[in-house]
């Protein structure tokens, strides 16, 4: 997952057109049967660009994807589609493959990651194929690493009103929200259209896939509503005029995040916060709504410092990612019931401090 050190800073009006962009095709992929993207990428173009990388045609190739990379033996992470459909998506995370997106010539093409390490770390101890040593919190996820501000487990009072501040998870109100603030804090970038609209659909038509797409966003706790309200009255969350340090509103959004469950491994994928110290709230917030609903791993893809030191992540070189994904993906419910704790109990909202108790 991609985690930026840099708080975000909306310099626009209230409404960006970029939000509205986004919610519209959030609107769009939840109507259509068929939200599959074909790049605008020539066939010349394509071609030569199979000279480098391993294309993968479908969902069915994905097997064979994934011999021809570790057939190479090389260092080569990347592999290209013109088309991105949620078939290809979810074949691809099914066999430990990220689904990316990359730009050639301006025109965005899915890119299919197989990682030469990947950074993991546990949520239940004592995880089959995880460094067993003396030190019993080597590659375990404890929350206590992460410094939490005081101001984000502040129990509700209903008499001072004072902030406090709720996680909802796949709440179909907070999908384009989500994206947005995602969209406004990085742009266009490997989380584009194509695959947005695929994340989506995957995400309201759960039970036609395996892989289960998650939706996570922390809100400021709204008093006057409770914490099932729509988000439509939350003030534009996802589009506030808002720089470091300035007020937080009731119903903000501070903190979001997208992600995807395969077996019982939790994947973060990218997010984003608009509030000081919600990026560290939102790592925290993850990590333990994932291990109460059941998931034993989190994925935090590439490595990078805050992983290791903050989430006591440990590298796992490429072979042994995909056995691990193989063998904990192997029993087909799995992410089923564990989409389902996620919809049951946090869709309604969560506070914080109960989360991180």
């Amino acid at each position: 997952m991609r985690h930026t050190t840099q708080h975000y800073r909306v310099k626009s009006e209230k409404v960006l057109p970029e939000a509205e962009m986004v919610s519209n095709e959030v609107s769009e992929a939840i109507k259509k049967k068929d939200v599959s993207v074909e790049s605008s990428l020539s066939p010349s173009m394509a071609g030569a660009l199979s000279m480098w990388y391993p294309r993968l045609r479908s969902a069915d190739e994905i097997d064979s994807f994934v011999s021809r990379f570790l057939a190479s033996g090389g260092e080569n992470e990347m592999g290209f589609s013109t088309t991105f459909s949620p078939q290809i998506i979810d074949a691809s995370c099914q066999r430990g493959v990220f689904p990316l997106a990359f730009d050639i010539g301006g025109s965005f093409v899915y890119g299919p990651k197989l990682h030469c390490q990947r950074y993991l770390t546990q949520l239940q101890s004592h995880v089959k194929g995880f460094p067993t040593g003396g030190d019993d919190d080597e590659g375990v996820f404890m929350v206590k690493r992460l410094q939490v501000s005081k101001k984000y487990t502040r129990e509700r009072n209903l008499s001072t009103r004072a902030a406090s501040y709720d996680v909802f998870v796949n709440r179909k109100e907070d999908v384009a929200p989500v994206l947005s603030l995602i969209h406004a804090q990085h742009g266009e970038n490997w989380l584009c259209h194509g695959l947005r609209v695929c994340l989506v659909h995957m995400f309201v038509n759960s039970e036609r896939y395996r892989t289960k797409i998650v939706f996570t966003a922390i809100r400021r706790h709204r008093h006057d509503v409770g914490t099932d309200a729509k988000t439509e009255s939350s003030g534009g969350s996802a589009m506030c005029n808002r720089a470091h340090g300035d007020h937080v509103e009731a119903g903000d959004l501070v903190a979001a995040e997208v992600g995807f469950v395969v077996g019982d491994i939790y994947t973060s994928a990218t997010g984003a916060y608009c509030a000081s110290g919600a990026g560290t709230l939102q790592l925290a917030v993850v990590g333990e709504v994932m291990r109460s609903v059941g998931c034993k791993v989190w994925d935090l893809g590439m490595g990078m410092d805050y992983k290791v030191k903050g989430l006591g992540c440990v590298p796992f070189p490429r072979k042994r990612w995909l056995a691990l994904v193989f063998e904990r993906s192997q029993e087909g419910a799995l992410s089923g019931f564990i989409d389902s704790k996620l919809r049951e109990e946090f869709s309604r909202g969560v506070s914080v401090r109960q989360v991180l108790k």
